[in-house]
């Protein structure tokens, strides 16, 4: 113990890297990033989507929806959800229920075709599902909808060929 009593740090090979402690020296504060999140239940904020983040999540969703597609292959469920029968609309609740442990999801409230299903818009979906069980449906269901919207978009332009004149026809060897 005397032989730290009696170091001198301003002769040091450390001066001036390391602050003396005094006594009276408060201690600072580091700043964690909890100090604005409030954890009373009735005003809890989130923070904000970003562009980026917003894809992030939108990929992570598509990732796990991506199981249905072999249960559509199994069952025979087409991809397009306007074509479902009522049957089928159910054998998607069944599998999204058990893949994501949903609960208190009323199959009575969804016996509608696939085009009835799509035709509702989200608010009255939403009406029909438990919160947040119905926006996860909800995403799934928009999900394959926008696929399949985009799969039509590109066979379409894929097939475009097929209807188009040759550039070397004109008008005169057709007559």
């Amino acid at each position: 113990q005397p032989a730290f009593d009696t170091f001198d740090s301003s002769n040091s090979l450390f001066a001036g890297y390391f602050c003396s402690l005094n006594e009276d020296q408060t201690l600072q504060e580091v700043p964690t990033g909890f100090d604005s999140t409030s954890y009373e239940s009735n005003n809890c904020e989130l923070p904000l989507l970003t562009p980026c983040s917003k894809a992030v999540m939108s990929q992570a969703l598509k990732d796990t929806f991506s199981g249905f597609t072999k249960e559509q292959c199994r069952l025979g469920i087409p991809n397009n959800p306007w074509l479902w029968t009522e049957q089928q609309v159910c054998q998607w609740l069944s599998w999204a229920t058990n893949e994501f442990s949903l609960v208190n999801v009323n199959f009575h409230q969804f016996l509608m075709s696939g085009q009835d299903l799509c035709n509702l818009g989200k608010d009255r979906f939403l009406e029909l599902a438990p919160d947040y069980v119905g926006d996860i449906l909800w995403e799934h269901l928009e999900q394959m909808i926008k696929d399949s919207q985009e799969k039509t978009q590109d066979q379409y332009v894929e097939n475009s060929h097929l209807t188009s004149v040759p550039h070397w026809v004109n008008n005169n060897s057709l007559s």
